[in-house]
């Protein structure tokens, strides 16, 4: 009999060819029959490294369906409803997703006749992306619950995971366009201001997130009492984000996982970030919750009477949903971080506890479920998600195989 590992693996793939549709991968089996920006593009991460054509082809269609709605300016729409055929915008982190989805079909594959097809809409993706900069420190700003956090906790302002994947996407298309003998991607749209380039976008993320007194420069025309407060010797793990003269000081566990395996920290506080990880048991009793510590009480970021109106599995009770509920997509990447930096045993057990999250149902074996709820580790939300198989294989080929798709 398979290991559950393995056995988890081929359950894996099973889900994403059933999620395949001939617009690509749609999120759920079950409930999203839509194709997301963000999901389509995180699901691709895990597909393309499974060397199968027909994951491959619904990688390439979720890619193209998303470009096909591509809107005059350049944004990447957050998702395509399959059922009316029409797409819905709004999202901020679509285009980041997206461009890094294209590198990594083009990474795959190899094939040029794609990358001069798609060139010209990146191009105008990236110019979006530096649309959203309102101010010379060259960090991107986002509106209300314009992420995969989209509910009633929420964020605004200069976001911690939105920036880490604007610095990717920027990294992404700079690969495409050595590819395609195109000139590479300034960050900084302002003369004379802003990042000129990605060493020092990564500064910036550094200075800003990770308060430093430096960071104040930043901040433009913003009294600076608060983030002072923030500077500090003891700090763990960077800001969730910064809106007008606010910080919110909670860990956005996602946002840390890539920001590790896009190397943007430094080795010291890498260290810290992944000590801060364990001691505090975010993977208990699976991999992994996704907020820390849960927010018990109505704040800036929790707002309760949004909860009003939504289903409960898609409430924001302490340890639910986005409120340090578990996402087993989210458990891939810390699975891939723990191989990424040397941690393969520790990357092996917590493989096979994702492996067990994963076989979990609320109806039967093998649901692939939405998330879990972060202390009983009860399957909530969508059954059979797209992401969250594609997020098993992201961790399996990385501690199996050693293929690390970052």
């Amino acid at each position: 009999m398979a290991k559950l590992t393995d056995q988890c693996y081929l359950k894996a793939i099973e889900v994403l060819k059933k999620n395949s549709t001939k617009f690509g991968f749609r999120a759920s089996l079950e409930y999203y029959n839509s194709i997301w920006a963000r999901d389509g593009a995180i699901t691709l991460l895990g597909a393309v490294l499974v060397g199968d054509n027909d994951l491959l082809e619904a990688s390439r269609k979720t890619l193209e369906t998303l470009k096909q709605y591509q809107n005059p300016v350049g944004q990447i729409p957050n998702a395509f409803l399959i059922d009316i055929k029409t797409p819905k915008y709004y999202a901020l982190d679509a285009n980041s997703w997206w461009v890094i989805g294209v590198e990594k079909y083009f990474s795959a594959t190899g094939d040029k006749k794609f990358l001069t097809e798609y060139w010209p809409q990146v191009k105008k993706a990236m110019e979006w992306l530096r649309y959203q900069i309102k101010d010379i420190s060259g960090l991107i700003d986002a509106p209300e619950a314009s992420d995969w956090m989209d509910s009633s906790v929420g964020r605004r302002g200069k976001v911690f995971y939105t920036n880490c994947l604007y610095w990717k996407a920027i990294d992404s298309a700079n690969k495409l366009a050595k590819a395609a003998g195109e000139k590479e991607f300034d960050p900084a749209p302002y003369p004379g201001g802003g990042a000129q380039d990605l060493k020092e976008l990564k500064k910036r993320i550094n200075l800003l997130f990770w308060p430093q007194p430096e960071g104040e420069n930043l901040l433009y025309t913003w009294h600076t009492g608060f983030f002072k407060e923030a500077i500090h010797s003891l700090r763990k793990h960077y800001l969730n984000y910064l809106s007008f003269e606010y910080c919110e000081d909670r860990c956005d566990v996602l946002a840390h996982l890539l920001a590790i395996l896009f190397d943007i920290p430094t080795q010291d506080q890498k260290e810290k970030i992944i000590k801060y990880l364990f001691e505090r048991r975010l993977c208990e009793p699976y991999p992994i919750k996704v907020l820390n510590p849960p927010i018990f009480y109505p704040n800036p970021t929790w707002n309760p009477k949004v909860d009003l109106y939504r289903e409960k599995q898609y409430q924001n009770l302490p340890f639910c949903y986005h409120n340090a509920g578990i996402w087993p997509y989210v458990g891939g990447f810390y699975i891939l971080m723990l191989a990424k930096v040397g941690q393969k045993e520790k990357a092996n057990q917590e493989l096979e506890k994702l492996a067990q999250a994963n076989k979990l149902g609320k109806k039967s074996d093998w649901e692939f479920n939405e998330w879990l709820h972060g202390k009983s580790g009860r399957p909530m939300g969508a059954r059979f998600q797209s992401w969250s198989a594609g997020g098993y294989i992201i961790a399996y080929q990385a501690v199996k195989k050693g293929k690390m798709v970052f």
